[in-house]
């Protein structure tokens, strides 16, 4: 498949929603089915577009498409979907009421974390490797909870290769008990006899557990394809979004996920004698700029000027696409 995927990361107000929704509009304008996606709970990129946009993809103007995932329906799917696994793995414990523990589920730490990943994988798969999207473009949360759902499929493949093979080693010990006894491991659970799984393949936890590793490893490829899957990070230019930017920076470089273009957004193009108070400005600028140069050093930068207006709808984010015309 020969689609790309870019994501949008910068702390909150700093106009990534912006700057996504013109990246996209720039590959639509090239004519690749393009796909700009918010991941963010409070939603803006209908209102970057001036239109309604929702949890199904709508067409914003050729070879362009919007989709603004519902973060709660999301999080009901996850845990519709957490619950029914464990139910059916775990069938045989009904007599115990397993729904009560399945509530406290969605207070989990992480529950959110995972149900984005969950949906990066279900849209990447039916838009990327189905063949109906050339770009994906993902708005994303802010910066700390877009960080913790990228780092979330290299923390898991180790807990579970570490998982399997304590599954491998329980299997072993009941095999090692039925070689000893001369009959089939059996447990009695609420009046019932049932056989215990004793080899991997009908095992149901080992399958699941399999089966997760599988899912997390395709998502952890596609985030380190340097190829296909880049970051862009979404500054102002001043020196907290930059120190803040340089933190994720060297975070996603830790996990292999490449980043490649630094965005300053609302630059402040001021020349010639200025008033004290933009006098002031323009220093924290040149300070905060020189740092950025300084901390991310090879990176491609991209400067959108400040506009006097607020950039909604089609005709005005087409200004902007001049900034990152070579953004690819």
């Amino acid at each position: 498949m020969t689609y790309i995927v870019r994501f949008f990361i910068g702390k909150g107000g700093v106009g990534k929603t912006t700057v996504a929704a013109t990246y996209a509009l720039k590959q639509a304008g090239k004519g690749r089915r393009t796909y700009v996606i918010s991941l963010d709970p409070a939603h803006n990129l209908g209102d970057v577009f001036d239109m309604e946009l929702g949890d199904k993809p709508r067409k914003i103007t050729d070879n362009l498409w919007g989709i603004e995932v519902d973060y709660e329906a999301m999080i009901r799917k996850h845990l519709k979907n957490l619950t029914e696994k464990i139910k059916d793995i775990y069938g045989y414990l009904k007599i115990f009421n397993l729904d009560k523990y399945v509530d406290v589920l969605q207070h989990s730490p992480g529950v959110e974390e995972q149900a984005s990943l969950e949906k990066i994988i279900e849209l990447t798969r039916i838009l990327g490797e189905k063949g109906r999207a050339d770009v994906i473009v993902y708005d994303t949360p802010p910066t700390g909870l877009m960080l913790r759902i990228m780092a979330l499929p290299t923390i898991s493949l180790i807990w579970i290769d570490k998982l399997l093979d304590l599954r491998l080693a329980i299997l072993e010990k009941r095999r090692a008990i039925e070689k000893i006894t001369g009959e089939e491991m059996k447990a009695v659970i609420a009046g019932r006899e049932l056989k215990v799984p004793t080899s991997q393949e009908e095992d149901p936890i080992y399958k699941e557990l399999l089966h997760l590793r599988e899912e997390y490893t395709w998502i952890n490829n596609l985030f380190t394809d340097h190829r296909r899957t880049r970051v862009a990070l979404v500054i102002n230019p001043e020196t907290l979004p930059v120190l803040e930017a340089y933190r994720a920076y060297s975070f996603l470089e830790r996990i292999g996920v490449l980043v490649s273009y630094i965005v300053v957004n609302k630059y402040l193009e001021l020349e010639g004698p200025l008033p004290e108070s933009l006098a002031g400005k323009k220093r924290e600028q040149d300070e905060a700029m020189s740092k950025a140069k300084e901390l991310f050093k090879g990176l491609e930068f991209y400067n959108i000027p400040y506009q006097p207006w607020e950039p909604r709808g089609l005709g005005e984010l087409s200004k902007l696409i001049k900034y990152v015309e070579d953004m690819e």
